[in-house]
């Protein structure tokens, strides 16, 4: 999602770059509006917005913040605003970019022109998954009688629909997810779900008038003035909330369904309904994943909002937010998490920072094995992933590295009729496992200040590997990757510190101990370890102790 990834060759001629914003008196009469209608005015900032007087050309978020810096509008007045405020300041002052015929200009794509190939790979597994459902069902329909070319039954295309709700703007996010699945013979369609439509949608089907207001539930969750800037989406939206039958009708055709990342929450809220239930849409796509009709995908919140139902007699729940830092003392916490501006610019904490937090209850139920984390070893979430892991009481957790896939199928498993699956790693790195089936939990105290030792079993399953899960027991193949010699591993600015410690198993053949912000990590292997010298160093079944030092 950045020019970096792009090939020389690519053309951004015409097409939008980035969000610009204007300050004219348009875009101020705008704001003064939303604010009165949804928020505190805040007097002091409208007048450091007069003095700042944008060209046609629009400013950049960083150029507008810079420009109340100048003001005298502080970072730190920006990041004490409310969410309210915050996101009424952007979206009223945001710019419609339009080309020479008055059209919106539009994200470009090309998943041709991008340098890094394994990003071509997962999302060319993802296709091909894709691909293979309309096959079967091509195939059905035909009688399963041999398809020739000249029938129309080959000819019909392969359709997938993206889901955008994960992004606080929905609207803005369809260009990328719809862009990036452009091939011949493929159907993209965007399904406007989000949480605002869904509560307009639940008021309908009660006999209210929902969705006359879908613009103030849009509000409610800070997103603002958004017909004017994609009325064409924003109409579709209504359309689907006035005809209840559009969605349904929309998702059984569909031969895959792909989530975008953002904020996990705000998906789970679009496909349940507002005391808590699934909606007939999520029973729907549970269906047809059971039924083996349409293959499930999504990046980072996209993957995560996948996790929930049930494993242990216990629900499997949903990482939503944190990181590892602290985690083993102060615990994970099963509550909203905080703003999505917290990460990237700071705002006021309810919780410790970094706040490990989850939904209990868990997401879409489609991956019932284990918790599921991303942008996983970049970040160092392997404590946190084992921490959440440990107080929900769940065996296992599988976090999932940058530009790799965890492809897992749930059929032709059913080995003495017990729960499993198979999966295989596609993608540049791989998927990280821990596995507390013979783990222990020890809780040490210091006067009220406690802390958690945990001990257990880890593996990470690299690009090419496979798997099985049956039941309770996890066995790992990584001679299905092409062994790699370690001088391969480049990337050691791009790692993780427990990814780059544990290379040691391969490149060293030694057992790997290293301290990371206040928290002790051991890895040490045992008879039943496995290790193979790849790009990414692979292991499985090697124990691990995490705690943090009284």
């Amino acid at each position: 999602m950045s020019t970096k990834n792009c090939s020389s060759t690519m053309d951004f001629n015409n097409a939008k770059a980035t969000i610009l914003y204007e300050v004219n008196q348009k875009s101020l009469a705008r704001y003064k509006a939303l604010m009165e209608m949804h928020a505190v005015n805040n007097d002091f900032l409208y007048s450091k917005l007069l003095h700042i007087n944008s060209n046609s050309a629009g400013l950049t978020k960083n150029e507008l913040f810079d420009a109340l810096n100048n003001e005298g509008f502080s970072n730190s007045d920006i990041r004490g605003l409310s969410d309210a405020e915050y996101f009424i300041l952007l979206d009223a002052l945001e710019m419609q970019q339009l080309n020479e015929n008055g059209a919106r200009l539009q994200e470009k794509v090309s998943l041709a022109s991008t340098k890094e190939k394994a990003s071509v790979d997962v999302y060319t597994a993802f296709l091909d998954g894709a691909r293979a459902k309309r096959a079967a069902k091509n195939a059905f329909k035909n009688g399963f009688k041999q398809i020739t070319a000249g029938d129309n039954a080959l000819n019909t295309p392969t359709r997938i629909g993206v889901v955008t709700a994960s992004s606080r703007d929905p609207f803005e996010a369809v260009d990328f997810y719809v862009g990036v699945f452009q091939q011949p013979n493929v159907e993209v369609v965007w399904l406007p779900i989000s949480p605002a439509f869904q509560k307009a949608a639940f008021i309908e089907s009660m006999g209210g008038n929902g969705c006359e207001q879908l613009e103030t539930f849009r509000a409610q969750n800070h997103l603002y003035d958004k017909a004017r800037l994609y009325p064409q989406r924003t109409d579709m939206q209504r359309q689907w909330c006035e005809d209840s039958s559009v969605a349904i009708n929309t998702l059984s055709n569909l031969d895959g369904i792909f989530f975008n990342g953002g904020d996990q929450s705000k998906t789970l809220a679009a496909l349940s309904t507002p005391t808590g239930q699934p909606t007939p849409f999520l029973n729907t796509l549970r269906s047809m994943w059971r039924n083996d009709q349409i293959i499930v995908g999504g990046t980072s919140a996209g993957t995560a909002v996948q996790a929930g139902g049930y494993a242990n007699g216990r629900p499997v729940p949903m990482l939503t937010s944190g990181s590892s830092k602290g985690v083993l003392s102060s615990g994970v916490f099963s509550v909203p998490p905080v703003s999505e501006r917290c990460e990237d610019e700071g705002c006021e904490q309810v919780l410790v920072d970094n706040a490990v937090t989850v939904n209990p209850t868990g997401g879409l139920g489609l991956f019932n094995f284990g918790l599921l984390d991303t942008h996983f070893s970049e970040r160092d979430r392997e404590v946190r992933l084992i921490a959440a892991t440990a107080q929900s009481l769940q065996q296992f957790g599988f976090g999932v590295d940058e530009t790799t896939a965890l492809v897992v199928d749930m059929h032709n498993n059913q080995h003495n009729n017990q729960h499993g699956a198979d999966f295989t790693v596609v993608g540049k790195s791989g998927v990280f496992i821990v596995d507390l089936g013979q783990g222990r939990v020890e809780e040490l105290r210091n006067g009220a200040a406690a802390s958690r030792v945990v001990a257990g079993s880890a593996s990470y399953v690299p690009t090419g590997a496979k798997g099985t899960i049956v039941g309770e027991k996890l066995t790992i193949d990584l001679t299905a990757t092409k062994e790699q010699k370690s001088a391969q591993h480049k990337r050691k600015n791009e790692d993780g510190v427990w990814r780059e410690q544990s290379m040691r198993l391969c490149r060293d053949g030694i057992d790997a101990a290293w301290e990371l912000e206040g928290t002790q990590h051991v890895l040490k292997k045992s008879a039943d370890s496995a290790v193979l010298r790849s790009h990414y160093c692979g292991y499985s079944n090697v124990p691990f102790l995490v705690y943090e030092p009284q």
